[in-house]
């Protein structure tokens, strides 16, 4: 049934009231003429979470009853949602008050199968050097392709058009842990011919929270002791694109040298160096496959 809605906005929020209140603040400066609803889904927040004083009519929340990970908190979204396209959002964004009026802009003028918006920090944001990097979208997605390459694309701020999503059954629900469920999809969306991935250059989103050195090891070490784990017994023909050089790389860890890599790549960012933004990538690759060898 044609229920005239051209997009639906799923955000999932784990115990961040302040975060959503601001971005629902953004929301309502968004010109509402019936094409778009917001879904907010609350993963199990230790206080429930609220739209706030001033809900708007075409905004609501739905509630799991435990913290059960983004990918069951998303497909949540795609089951409730009644739009031809699917906006994957982060509560940690900023949105421009004609973000409706941009993106319905760009639907109508771009083919795409997957977009992605380009993501930049908020100009006034505290960072050190190695946030700054993880920040830099741009310097962080290849370019040498007409389509954004399946390691690059993320879902923190994605457009898919909801019979695409549900044609794929949407995300894997057994792959919870950080990263997996991502790539997952974005891999069965290609197999299944849905390979046209596109950067949505001209709508360029501010990320206004970032995520601690410490956390981002402990995301990459959970990604590749368990998430990465799950993902190659599902897909093994992806094991080249991820662990590439195996033959160098174990000839590396087996006297160490990786481990020790590691941790002086890792003192340098404590120390906030400016790095290269190789180095950063090398880094980030050790601490997936340090994680891998150890599981």
């Amino acid at each position: 049934m044609n229920t005239g809605l051209t997009f639906s906005i799923i955000l999932p929020v784990l115990n961040d009231q302040e975060n959503l209140d601001r971005i629902l603040d953004q929301f309502s400066k968004n010109s509402w003429d019936g094409n778009w609803e917001l879904i907010v889904v609350d993963d199990g927040s230790s206080q429930p979470l609220s739209l706030g004083v001033d809900p708007q009519s075409h905004w609501r929340i739905l509630r799991n009853s435990e913290n059960r990970g983004v990918a069951i908190s998303r497909n949540r979204g795609i089951d409730k949602a009644k739009g031809e396209y699917i906006i994957f959002l982060s509560v940690f964004l900023s949105i421009p008050d004609d973000y409706i009026q941009q993106i319905t802009g760009f639907t109508k003028k771009v083919k795409f199968d997957f977009a992605q918006h380009l993501i930049v920090l908020e100009q006034n944001i505290k960072a050190t050097q190695f946030q700054r990097f993880l920040g830099a979208h741009a310097e962080r997605i290849d370019p040498s392709s007409t389509n954004l390459a399946i390691t690059n694309c993320q879902f923190a701020a994605a457009v898919v058009k909801a019979e695409t999503v549900r044609a794929v059954g949407g995300f894997d629900e057994s792959m919870q842990h950080y990263g997996g469920h991502e790539l997952d999809l974005i891999y069965r969306l290609d197999q299944a011919g849905y390979k046209r991935r596109v950067l949505i250059n001209d709508i360029v989103l501010q990320r206004v929270k970032l995520e601690e050195h410490k956390r981002i090891q402990n995301r990459l070490r959970e990604y590749g002791q368990v998430g990465l784990p799950n993902l190659l017994n599902k897909h093994p023909e992806l094991t080249p694109m991820i662990l590439k050089k195996p033959i160098l790389w174990t000839l590396f860890s087996r006297v160490g040298f990786s481990r020790w890599l590691e941790n002086r790549l890792g003192g340098l960012i404590d120390s906030n160096q400016p790095l290269s933004l190789f180095t950063y990538r090398l880094y980030l690759h050790i601490l997936m496959r340090n994680a891998w060898d150890a599981r």
